[in-house]
């Protein structure tokens, strides 16, 4: 008599059975990682992406191993650990610097002054921003480098210098044009007009917004156009033209309710509020700052929730509820103090 044959697990082929019948090797355990951190599965994917780190080790594979550092770095990012992520891409960085490879170097700076910002450290930001330009113009990598100048103008405008970070700007927004690069010219244009904001110059701002959410819109970056539009509807209020700036808030905060941005979406609702109580609908602002401050709130949010208390403030006030005014305020007060 034949023996009968071994019982074959249910479901998988004959190239899973092989491959679960050995070590799955660097490149393999990186890309399951990918798999699940594309779905947002950030606690499967990490161990995967620790195994992938520990198998290009024992192979003495040293792009492998700042391949899965940068993924590592990438999932803590994510999930508002920047200061766990720095610490990751700094040994990554360590480790693009010994290969002869300036594209991928410059791209794990970029990811380095972006959590360097985060985590506050401005200095160090700037320094992996300007190496990183560098290394994008000896690889002939023109969309790297705009990236590169874009990042670095808007931290240079932010630290007060401003000619220093527009000039960058100017320079990135006139590349990305040439290149046809709508993204990067929504971005350049964005940080521009943002310095213009700065100096109080409203009315300069005003046409690089107007072009840039245009820009958005085509490409239906729906992040991008959100933003422009809380930009813009700020200035429609500043104006005088709240019909307009209520439009403009309206959709933004639409959008973020689409992304679900819980964050964003709290900052659309504040913005949303006050300009209902510049249009004199008290109950309407009281109803959009409750919900603000509900956002904030479920956020943890400390400073956000007590602007959102004096938000509330201002409507009770405008109700002539000045006994509510006077309670809400203190509350924020203390709010604010224990954020410190």
């Amino acid at each position: 008599m034949l023996s009968a044959a071994p019982a074959v697990s249910a479901g998988l082929t004959v190239a899973d059975r092989a491959k679960s019948a050995r070590t799955l090797d660097g490149q393999e355990l990186l890309r399951i990682g990918d798999l699940h951190a594309v779905q947002n599965h950030f606690q499967e994917a990490m161990p995967y992406y620790q195994r992938a780190l520990a198998a290009f080790r024992n192979a003495g594979n040293r792009r492998g191993q700042a391949l899965a550092l940068g993924s590592m770095a990438d999932l803590l990012d994510r999930q508002g650990k920047p200061g766990e992520a720095e610490s990751l891409l700094r040994e990554a960085v360590n480790l693009w610097a010994a290969l002869t490879e300036p594209r991928d170097y410059g791209q794990a700076l970029l990811k380095m002054g972006r959590v360097s910002e985060a985590s506050g450290h401005k200095a160090e930001a700037q320094r992996a921003y300007e190496q990183a330009d560098v290394l994008f113009l000896q690889a002939h990598d023109r969309e790297g480098r705009g990236e590169a100048r874009i990042r670095l103008g808007r931290l240079l405008i932010g630290q007060g210098q401003v000619d220093q970070g527009q000039a960058l700007l100017q320079g990135a927004l006139a590349d990305a044009r040439e290149r046809a690069d709508r993204r990067q010219q929504v971005s350049a244009l964005s940080a521009i007009g943002d310095g213009y904001l700065a100096e109080g110059e409203g009315a300069a701002a005003h046409p690089l917004f107007e072009e840039g959410l245009a820009l958005a819109e085509a490409q239906q970056d729906l992040r991008a156009e959100a933003g422009l539009r809380v930009r813009l509807a700020k200035l429609h209020g500043e104006e005088g033209r709240l019909k307009e700036a209520v439009m403009m808030a309206r959709r933004a905060l639409a959008l973020y309710q689409t992304l679900k941005d819980r964050e964003r979406e709290a900052e659309a609702w504040a913005l949303f509020g006050s300009l209902s109580l510049a249009e004199g609908h008290v109950a309407a602002a009281a109803e959009q700052h409750e919900r603000a401050l509900t956002l904030s709130r479920a956020l943890r949010d400390q400073n956000k929730e007590a602007a959102s208390l004096i938000n509330l403030a201002l409507t009770y006030e405008a109700q002539g509820l000045q006994q509510e005014a006077t309670e809400t305020q203190r509350k924020a007060i203390l709010l604010f103090q224990s954020a410190r």
